[in-house]
């Protein structure tokens, strides 16, 4: 009797077991992306009644991109560092003839489908917009902020962003579109401006910026234009090398 029940139990649990051995195995709900990005920065810069200067530099950064299979957009995480030098020229008495800059920038940034935000610090010998033009600038935070999905219509928020530390930080707040072109690589942004050193009554500015994207960096070109006959105008390039955009 004890064998029949011993033999009765085993053939009801083998079909059990073979169903189990049969289940998948649970997939991963995403894949991840590191690389490395390099980036190559310019910048050029007058201030009315101040000085002018111009700046160059190198960025270096790493990517985390994370890729949701049920879903239509990538996550970033980036960790990076921007350095620069350059020089500034006094157009009047109210600042040092002639002195070099330079700056440090390390930055964090996040960006999903339809927010992305950047924050760090500039430090260094920025510029000398303190004080009236009387004094450097030593630390200055850095911050970029976006709402709106980059490849379609999107605000943007910004402050001393990319290379713009350097010389006389500008406040920008704009508009863009990225989906122009066939692939939707073109964005165009277009906004107003406040410099963080002016003549009296000439901080208020107008900015535009082009960015093409493309398989293995992107690159753009920026330029800050002055409203009033006396306000302090930019210029800018950038190029990023390293992963898919």
């Amino acid at each position: 009797m004890k064998a029949l029940l011993t033999a009765g139990l085993t053939l009801c649990a083998t079909p059990l077991l073979a169903q189990e051995a049969d289940l998948p195995l649970p997939t991963a709900t995403h894949s991840a992306e590191n690389v490395m990005r390099v980036a190559a920065y310019g910048t050029a810069g007058r201030v009315p009644g101040y000085y002018r200067y111009a700046a160059a530099g190198l960025g270096l950064a790493r990517r985390n991109r994370w890729r949701y299979p049920d879903a239509e957009y990538d996550s970033d995480f980036t960790l990076g560092l921007r350095v620069g030098a350059g020089q500034q020229q006094a157009l009047t008495g109210s600042a040092a003839a002639s002195h070099p800059l330079w700056g440090v920038n390390p930055y964090v940034a996040v960006d999903g489908r339809f927010f992305g935000a950047g924050l760090g610090v500039w430090i260094g010998r920025l510029g000398d917009y303190r004080a009236e033009g009387q004094k450097p600038g030593r630390v200055v935070p850095q911050l970029r902020a976006r709402a709106g999905q980059v490849t379609g219509w999107h605000g943007v928020l910004t402050y001393a962003n990319e290379f713009g530390g350097l010389g006389n930080p500008f406040l920008q707040l704009g508009g863009a579109y990225g989906g122009l072109l066939p692939s939707g690589r073109l964005r165009l942004e277009v906004g107003a401006a406040i410099t963080t050193l002016a003549l009296p009554e000439q901080e208020v500015g107008a900015y535009a910026e082009a960015g093409l994207r493309g398989a293995v960096g992107e690159g753009g070109l920026y330029l800050q234009l002055p409203i009033a006959p006396d306000g302090a105008g930019q210029v800018g390039v950038y190029m990023v090398f390293g992963g898919s955009n």
